[in-house]
């Protein structure tokens, strides 16, 4: 049972992003983040533990909107629908993604291994954010964003997976 319920979450969670990044770049972009809070909450109520999940969400959240705001501003990528803040199709990823470090789900694993944390992170999360721009959700501005969004990635999912 346990393997089935890593695989469903690792499936919404997948399919979330998929709908956040491939309605970025049309009117209906508000329904990709809103695929990311409708998985995001179906996971709380099966947690468990919601209130450890709900704190989980909100401070990925917060870190998510730093690092989104700083790459913003940093110019390592456009996301579409951005304005003075990042968008919320973008910002509704940080939650989802970190449900995944709940024990029991597809990233708990990385927890007492945070060296390997970071080097996934160094190179999924660029290659996350090339599939975005793949899709036009955002645009990347070449090698020097793809080199900070690897060291910004690395971070992430040490700190992701700490919590």
């Amino acid at each position: 049972m346990d393997g089935l319920r890593k695989a469903l979450h690792f499936i919404g969670m997948q399919g979330a992003w998929f709908a956040a990044a491939l309605l970025a770049s049309t009117p209906w972009y508000l329904v990709g983040a809103l695929a990311n809070v409708v998985f995001v909450a179906v996971h709380i109520a099966l947690s468990g533990n919601a209130r450890r999940e709900l704190e989980r969400a909100g401070l990925a959240l917060l870190f998510g909107f730093g690092i989104e705001l700083i790459n913003q501003y940093a110019g390592n990528l456009h996301a579409r629908q951005a304005g003075v803040l990042p968008p919320l199709w973008l910002l509704s990823l940080w939650p989802a993604f970190a449900s995944a470090f709940m024990e029991g789900h597809s990233l708990s694993w990385l927890k007492p291994r945070p060296f390997v944390a970071a080097a996934l992170g160094a190179v999924l999360g660029p290659l996350s954010y090339a599939g975005g721009a793949r899709l036009g959700a955002l645009e990347l501005d070449g090698a020097r964003s793809l080199v900070c969004l690897s060291l910004t990635w690395a971070c992430a999912m040490v700190a992701l997976s700490r919590r």
